[in-house]
């Protein structure tokens, strides 16, 4: 039966994401499901030479479906222009398939060697937007669709038939039928339609009325889409709201989504969406009280895209919630008062949050424990009030001096109508002292419905009534030095206060304050009198004001030692001693009379001495002098007296530090105690009468031999000294570690018994030294153990053995043993050397598998092999054999040879190398007994 080609019918495609970075055709669109597709300006493509186009009938196999690996553009630009586009798709990088209109329908396509062959043959295509996010393409004969070659009329073609291969791309008249497309991330271009879904990626067609047709069908893997084009970009139309306005700035939120990286533009405002969202929020300044109508739009490339988006924003003047004017509020003395604020919505509001400060009248304070303040509300500006819990103040905190407290608002529940008033009360305890006059109770409530803020600043204005106060009165300070005292209270605002013969006023605001002279060291009984124009009110009030002993921080705050030897004394080290005088914060200073002193008198410990001493002198009144004496124990004293050389009492407040040198006269055999005291002027006492610091005495020296290396010949020795200084072995010096330690390695010549000498240095000079005494054996401890001869026989394998002797306990030995054949020997790939080990030089061996050696690495002619040595603890006398195997050779020669060995590593007492062999015999043979 002759086929006949039937139209694929439509079907739907939910929307493709449209990537940058591909092409398609010779140009390339960007569309919104919303819109008309806005297009790119695009130059035309370098005119291409015809070539010629390939049978339309060649198969599958020859045309293939490689994918191009061409790279196109990632700008992106968008503008209204040209809708003519042009299909082509590249198998490979030398094939490409234009769709090219042939009226006949036998074939649509051609196959070139080159992009530009192929854009300068396909046909002009038009453009259009599906609802659904996909495009559809046209030609001059109408739009594309996928035609089938089929036996049935109905179009669902034969069974078993597949759609690969049977549906290729054809113009129609109708437009039911048309293909819908859409260009992937990788470069593909899918399409669908009449259940056609796939990508673009192979030849299809077939034969109808007995005329081969052919086009564009069907294919996995897809072929790429490709031409001299930008990227597609789709155009999301805008969609934008309110986000939210805040009317004391005059400013708002506008928040959408547009085209993914759009320019989005309000005014002079604008902000680029997001690039893989398309999400924008831009805020708008500069509006006006009322409505501004704003206009929002999107660019790409500087064009716009899209429709326009109309949105309003409205204003209000001074926010939305606003001060109530209160008529005022009088406050008693001695009392506690609520005083009020209200606040009006002049706007429709939910969910309000925010804080609220309010700030007490003027002499007055809020009461403690107003941690809620319950809120009641109205519908408008009269009527009764009503309580609203879901608006009540919480969390209140009242600050240090309570005049301030600041509450939370909210999140509020429920709606609240424009034109309603909230109304809160506040406690406000007035003072008996209060001052008369007026004030007011200040607030600001500030907060937001969810995008739209508010700020409220207003105040309740007070009044405070003048009357009598009682006396109150306390002692606020003494000064010791001035004998006097610093009085102070609370009266009537006018009154008189009289302390013995000393009086004051007291002040508007209730407060007055006296310094009261002339006080005795011990108590002092002070008689506080109110009067009012002339006559005593109330009863007098009694207080004690304490005159302390005298204090000074002048003292022995510090003393500190240093010398010439790095901070250590030995033998003639030359010091200097220097006493902190005065703190280094809030120094206080001590009133000396005329021939009084104040001294510092440093002890030395025995062994120490003052160096030279300044002369006495006197300066600006002040005479000092250092008088050296002994103690009842011998030690030298140091006194640094200052006497008041005035005829007037004066203030001493030195903040400076005293000095003087120091010498040991000896060396030192422990660290000495250097303490100095403070002796004040009469009826003083000091916060640092004492201090005290010591005299380092270098700590001795020792030493120990920690570790030998026979091999390379060095030791290691350890000990103990004065921290930071240095010890040195011959050339080689290192610095005692801070906990006194030291470990220093040196290098000694010869065997036999040995001595090194340890010396330190204090300050860069030898202080004491220390010899240690050691063994050294020449080629080390660990040693080659000579063993008896053996036999080879020829084309046969044989045991070496070799024995090393250690002399002396070890840890952690390891290293490599290296074994060579003897002559005419090999040793085999995979050899493994059997260990034994015995203690002494006699008796049975034992195998020990930790012993044997395995992985050697061998030589390619089977001659020399090299084992890795476990780690492993060897004790004193203890013998290790290892049991060698060779292969001797069919045509050795007859005569003695021997298996030479090297074992050699470190350990715990350094590095041992032993070197040795075994002799091996092969006997004589009569060469023509040896057969080949």
């Amino acid at each position: 039966m002759k086929k006949k080609l039937i139209a694929a019918g439509a079907a739907g495609l939910t929307v493709a994401t449209v990537v940058t970075g591909l092409s398609f055709g010779a140009t390339a669109f960007s569309a919104s499901p919303a819109t008309t597709p806005s297009f790119p300006t695009q130059a035309s493509g370098p005119s291409a030479s015809t070539e010629d186009v390939s049978d339309p009938r060649v198969t599958d196999e020859e045309l293939g479906s490689g994918r191009a690996s061409g790279q196109p553009s990632t700008a992106t630009r968008l503008s209204p222009a040209s809708t003519t586009y042009k299909l082509i798709l590249r198998s490979s990088a030398t094939r490409f398939y234009a769709f090219v209109l042939d009226r006949s329908l036998r074939m649509n396509f051609g196959q070139y060697s080159s992009l530009t062959a192929a854009q300068a043959a396909a046909s002009d295509l038009s453009a259009s937007q599906n609802s659904n996010g996909t495009f559809r393409l046209s030609s001059a004969a109408g739009c594309l669709f996928f035609a089938i070659s089929s036996d049935d009329p109905d179009g669902e073609g034969p069974a078993g038939d597949t759609p690969n291969g049977t549906r290729f791309l054809a113009p129609t008249t109708g437009s039911s039928n048309c293909a819908q497309f859409t260009l992937r991330s990788d470069g593909t271009l899918h399409a669908s339609g009449f259940g056609a879904n796939g990508p673009l990626g192979r030849i299809g067609g077939g034969t109808s009325y007995g005329i081969n047709q052919a086009g564009i069908g069907l294919g996995s893997p897809g072929w790429q889409a490709v031409g001299d084009l930008t990227p597609v970009t789709p155009v999301t139309q805008i969609a934008a709201t309110v986000t939210s306005v805040d009317h004391l700035d005059r400013t708002a939120v506008i928040s959408g989504t547009a085209t993914p990286g759009a320019r989005v533009e309000i005014g002079d405002s604008w902000v680029d969406a997001d690039a893989t969202t398309g999400a924008f929020a831009v805020t708008v300044i500069g509006l006006t009280n009322g409505t501004n109508p704003l206009t929002v739009i999107q660019k790409i490339g500087g064009v716009q895209a899209g429709d326009s988006f109309p949105i309003t924003v409205t204003i209000v003047e001074g926010g939305t919630i606003v001060p109530v004017p209160q008529p005022g509020v009088e406050l008693v003395r001695g009392e506690t008062t609520s005083v009020p604020f209200v606040v009006q919505l002049n706007e429709a509001r939910s969910a309000v949050t925010g804080t609220t400060t309010v700030t007490a009248p003027a002499g007055t304070t809020f009461a403690p424990g107003q941690t809620t303040i319950a809120a009641s509300w109205r519908p408008g500006s009269t009527g009764a009030w009503n309580p609203a819990a879901n608006v009540n103040l919480t969390g209140g905190v009242l600050n240090a001096d309570r005049t301030q407290m600041t509450f939370d608002l909210g999140p509020t529940s429920g709606s609240h109508s424009s034109g309603q008033q909230w109304r809160y009360l506040f406690d406000v305890e007035t003072p008996l002292v209060a001052a008369a006059g007026s004030s007011s109770m200040g607030y600001v409530f500030a907060g937001s419905t969810p995008g739209n803020p508010f700020r409220a600043v207003g105040s309740t204005p007070t009044t405070i009534e003048v009357n009598e106060q009682p006396t109150v009165a306390s002692v606020v300070s003494v000064d010791p030095i001035a004998k006097t005292a610093v009085v102070s209270g609370t009266a009537t605002p006018g009154a008189t206060i009289t302390i013995g013969d000393q009086e004051a006023v007291v002040q508007d605001d209730g407060n007055w304050s006296m310094t009261v002279e002339g006080l005795q060291v011990g108590s002092n009984q002070l008689v506080v009198q109110q009067s009012i124009a002339g006559e005593d009110y109330g009863g007098p009030v009694t207080l004690d004001a304490v005159v302390a002993a005298l204090t000074t921080s002048l003292g022995a705050n510090d003393v500190t030692v240093t010398s010439e030897a790095d901070g250590w004394f030995t033998e003639g080290t030359e010091g200097t001693v220097t006493i902190t005088t005065q703190t280094g914060t809030s120094p206080t200073g001590a009133t000396v009379r005329p021939g009084e002193s104040l001294s510092w008198t440093t002890t030395l410990p025995e062994g120490f001495e003052a160096g030279d001493l300044p002369a006495t002198e006197t300066v600006d009144g002040w005479t000092t002098e250092h008088v050296v004496a002994t103690d009842s124990e011998g030690r030298q004293t140091v006194e640094v007296k200052v006497t008041n050389a005035s005829t007037e009492n004066r203030e001493y407040a030195a903040a400076g530090d005293i000095t003087f040198p120091v010498v040991s006269t000896g060396k030192p055999a422990a660290d000495g105690t250097i303490t100095t005291v403070f002796t004040p002027p009469t009826s003083y006492t000091s916060s640092a009468p004492e201090a005290s610091t010591v005299a380092k005495a270098p700590r001795p020296l020792t030493a120990t031999v920690a570790q030998r290396n026979d091999i390379a010949q060095t030791v290691v020795v350890t000990g103990s000294g004065t921290p930071g200084q240095q010890v040195t072995i011959g050339d080689v010096t290192e610095t005692i570690r801070p906990d006194g330690s030291y470990e220093i390695t040196a290098p000694f010549t010869g065997t036999g018994d040995l001595e090194v000498t340890v010396s330190q240095e204090i300050g860069g000079t030898v202080h004491d030294e220390a010899t240690v005494e050691f063994t050294s054996v020449e080629g080390g401890t660990l040693v080659g153990v000579q063993q008896t001869r053996v036999n080879l026989p020829r084309n046969t394998t044989s045991i070496i053995p070799i024995v090393v002797q250690n002399n002396e306990a070890r840890e952690a030995a390891t290293g490599t043993v290296t074994f060579t054949a003897p002559k005419d020997t090999i040793f085999q790939d995979g050899l493994t050397v059997l260990g034994e080990r015995r203690t002494g030089t006699a008796g049975g061996w034992e195998s020990d598998a930790s012993l044997d050696l395995t992985g050697g690495v061998i030589s390619e002619n089977g001659t020399k092999i090299t084992y890795q040595l476990p780690a492993r603890a060897i004790p004193a006398e203890q013998q290790l054999r290892y049991l060698v195997e060779v292969f001797t050779s069919r045509t050795a020669s007859a005569g003695n040879r021997q298996l030479d060995y090297t074992y050699e590593g470190t350990s715990s007492i350094g590095d041992f190398r032993a070197t040795g062999s075994t002799i091996g015999r092969v006997a004589s043979i009569d060469p023509s007994a040896i057969r080949e």
